[in-house]
């Protein structure tokens, strides 16, 4: 029998393992101290932007703004000095907590080069600072890519990873936030370059988008080389890339967020449904790691779909390649 990591492994290179794993249960996962870490005056993180805790997560307040103009992002961000973090003391805890027989993912960021900006100045100033100021925006691009890369270099010397992480939000549930022309023009080429990072670093590149990402998807196993496409949604669109691209296609996700199993007060029978719609739409032959998408929430009717869910990948992810 193979091992978790082994098994996930065989599936993220596009392969067909025992079992279809499981996100984030077969993993072990390392993210640098520097993401968590606040002001501890004014609660800000290093480029100025200040949270709010929800049932999803961290999203940033409303009621703030890091900046008001993209020109203001020198003088607003403070990059955290690579070289002078404690990774001998990070890595010795991710040594401490981790499985061995699980994989490791390294999480070199959840916001990047799209959404710090936008986190930074707002969706509205954001995206008109694409257009309006194109120039500048591509310099603020350019040094978190810089600075991106640094990181890799000390998470590739201390963590070993077999897969890193890194995700921007560049689509909503009805398709992506820019055109596939301003998409290429001012994100490919610095994606791609921390992609390359990642591979000189010897791990596989896995890129988080969630939301309908429709031409994404071919920009990112295309153009940006990414080895695996993490959460995009569940539609018609997908379905036809998975068919286009087979195994090449590796996806981390598959369960539809917005499905009846995922409804208040689904049915036992159709989350477990569910979980097979999933695995026979994208995991048939494999490349597929089943995330349910981490959103599902805290309430008690969210906790027993858990339950249903994760019993059923167990039982049918097993099943499925062994027929």
């Amino acid at each position: 029998m193979l091992t978790a990591r082994e098994n996930y492994l065989i599936a993220a290179k596009g392969g067909k393992p025992e079992r279809v794993p499981v996100f984030p249960e077969d993993c072990n996962i390392f993210m640098p101290d520097f993401w968590h870490e606040r002001d501890p005056e004014t609660g800000a993180d290093f480029c100025n932007v200040k949270w709010k805790v929800n049932d999803a997560g961290e999203m940033p307040r409303t009621d703030w703004k890091a900046m008001e103009e993209i020109g203001d992002w020198r003088e607003t961000v403070k990059f955290p000095i690579v070289s002078e973090m404690d990774w001998e003391g990070m890595a010795q805890r991710f040594r401490e907590t981790s499985d061995p027989d699980k994989v490791n993912i390294a999480m070199l960021n959840t916001n990047g080069i799209f959404l710090i900006p936008i986190n930074m100045l707002g969706w509205v100033d954001g995206l008109c600072a694409i257009c309006d100021e194109p120039e500048e925006l591509e310099a603020f691009v350019a040094r978190i890519t810089d600075f991106f890369i640094e990181v890799l270099d000390y998470i590739g010397n201390y963590i070993h990873p077999d897969i890193v992480f890194s995700g921007d939000d560049f689509a909503s549930t009805t398709g992506p936030f820019l055109s596939r022309d301003i998409f290429r023009e001012m994100y490919v080429p610095y994606l791609r370059k921390i992609n390359d990072k990642i591979h000189e670093i010897g791990a596989l590149a896995e890129f988080h988008c969630c939301g309908n990402c429709q031409y994404l998807i071919s920009e990112f196993i295309g153009d940006v080389d990414t080895d695996i496409c993490q959460l995009p949604e569940p539609n018609l669109q997908l379905e036809s890339d998975k068919a286009k691209y087979g195994s090449k296609l590796v996806l981390t996700g598959g369960w539809d967020r917005h499905g009846e199993g995922s409804m208040p007060g689904s049915s036992e029978e159709a989350v477990r449904r569910s979980v097979h719609t999933a695995i026979d739409t994208y995991g048939k032959d494999g490349a597929l790691i089943f995330w349910d998408g981490g959103i599902i929430g805290t309430s008690e009717d969210s906790r027993q779909k858990m339950e249903w869910l994760l019993d059923e990948v167990h039982k049918y992810g097993r099943e499925v390649y062994q027929k």
